[in-house]
């Protein structure tokens, strides 16, 4: 088997595999966790959980009650420009006469250490203004070679509620059982909770903010983004925060069924994880 060639030098896979497990750690904070998916959402400095779109499926599925149509996204992330550290997502939205379905995929990595997330969710409104979503996932944590993999189940739920015509607060958790990963150390997957407010200005003005607490990094992470519209298709997007990832920007393009948007953050120390994303609706 082929050893990689890093820089005209070739480097043993462990090696590779070591940094694999380095700059995820730094952007993840340990296995079984996910950021918010979406070129909308990177835009946004991550900010999701009072955003509706289709891509709630993934970031609040409080969210995808609103989908009236039938839909299929594709998501592609590729973090710090790294080869080894792409995350492909797919998901598709189902609606129903008491609510709508979701099913999604993604997977983060490659062949010698990847990250696997299906997830089963359901969303329904309950009157104009409040929205509730709940989300069943199978994880799945591979090490290649000898070390096998591990798959652990657990849920995630949200809720929306639009307190004015224009004001919307959404509430977000992640894993709030904290399900085991690992016997070693009593290894567990962190819990996160969200909690965010999305003000439309303006049909062409959407400011959004959150906060984010994960139980294994102490500080509580803030996030503000702006979204400005022009002229009914075109839309760009520009975020900040407090966390590693300090600034972002991104573009996007809406025209009848099709979204196309481009988005991208940057690390203080790491660079830019750009993100790309494409919806239908039937």
């Amino acid at each position: 088997m082929n050893t990689p060639v890093v820089n005209g030098f070739r480097t043993p896979k462990i090696i590779i595999l070591f940094l694999i497990f380095f700059i995820s750690s730094q952007y993840t904070f340990g296995a079984g966790l996910w950021p918010p998916v979406g070129a909308r959402q990177a835009g946004l400095n991550h900010c999701s959980v009072a955003l509706s779109d289709f891509w709630s499926i993934q970031n609040n599925q409080a969210g995808m009650a609103l989908i009236k149509n039938l839909s299929v996204g594709v998501a592609y992330e590729n973090r710090f420009l790294v080869p080894h550290m792409g995350t492909a997502n797919l998901a598709l939205i189902y609606p129903l006469k008491s609510g709508n379905m979701g099913l999604s995929m993604s997977y983060f990595g490659y062949a010698l250490y990847h990250q696997m997330k299906i997830g089963l969710a359901y969303a329904r409104s309950f009157g104009p203004r409040l929205r509730i979503g709940v989300q069943l996932d199978y994880l799945q944590t591979g090490q290649g070679d000898i070390y096998g993999s591990r798959s652990n189940v657990t849920f995630e739920m949200g809720v929306q509620s639009d307190v004015t015509e224009h004001l919307t607060f959404g509430v977000y958790v992640y894993n709030p059982v904290r399900v085991k990963f690992s016997d070693y150390a009593n290894e567990k997957i962190p819990a996160v909770f969200r909690f965010g407010v999305t003000y439309h200005f303006s049909d062409k003005l959407l400011t959004t903010a959150e906060v984010e607490k994960n139980t294994d990094y102490q500080p509580v992470i803030l996030r503000g983004g702006i979204e400005y519209r022009y002229k009914k298709q075109f839309f760009f997007r520009v975020g900040c925060g407090t966390s590693r990832d300090v600034f972002s920007f991104g573009f996007g393009w809406h025209k009848k069924h099709i979204q196309f948007d481009i988005g991208t953050t940057m690390h203080q120390s790491l660079g830019f994880s750009p993100q790309s994303s494409l919806v239908f609706a039937f």
